[in-house]
């Protein structure tokens, strides 16, 4: 997590200039695999930084991603099928997956609780995935966590699983 505090340090200072951004973002990202450890599980602080962060620069966040990667985002179809695995106190996260196995390995292998849950958005725009990061066998998408709501539902259907 020392990645991550330092990011958020230069972050909040505005040091960080735009072309070591994505790139560094992206680092720190790969490198801390459970952000929210790091907020002692307030979700709302996590979602309003995390948020603010991926606000940062739109122009280039394309460069968070690899070449590879961002033809993977350009190709996805305008709608898609999105899992995420874990328990209660999680379910609401930022990284999801096309795979459903996947997305339930995780659920059964880090329910702390001894309660894994699985969610299946179905129909969720591409629009809504800020990146798609190729991690060897499963595949990563991050997703603000406001876009897969009981308001998304509306659009979409959203399914809670007990495992």
């Amino acid at each position: 997590m020392e990645e991550f505090a330092g990011f958020l340090k230069d972050f909040a200072e505005g040091s960080i200039p735009q072309e070591e951004y994505w790139q560094r973002w992206r680092n720190v990202w790969d490198a801390s695999s459970h952000i929210t450890e790091y907020f002692d599980g307030d979700l709302v602080a996590r979602d309003s930084l995390l948020s603010e962060i991926f606000a940062q620069y739109q122009d280039s966040q394309s460069s968070f991603m690899s070449t590879t990667e961002q033809e993977k985002l350009s190709s996805l179809p305008k709608e898609l099928d999105i899992f995420r695995g874990g328990q209660q106190a999680n379910i609401s996260g930022w990284s999801w997956t096309l795979d459903r196995d996947s997305a339930q390995e995780y659920a059964l292998s880090g329910a702390k609780d001894g309660r894994p849950l699985l969610v299946s958005a179905f129909g969720i725009s591409s629009s809504a995935i800020l990146a798609y990061l190729m991690d060897g066998e499963s595949n990563e998408l991050i997703v603000d966590p406001l876009t897969v709501t009981i308001e998304t539902a509306e659009h979409a259907e959203i399914f809670f699983e007990r495992l």
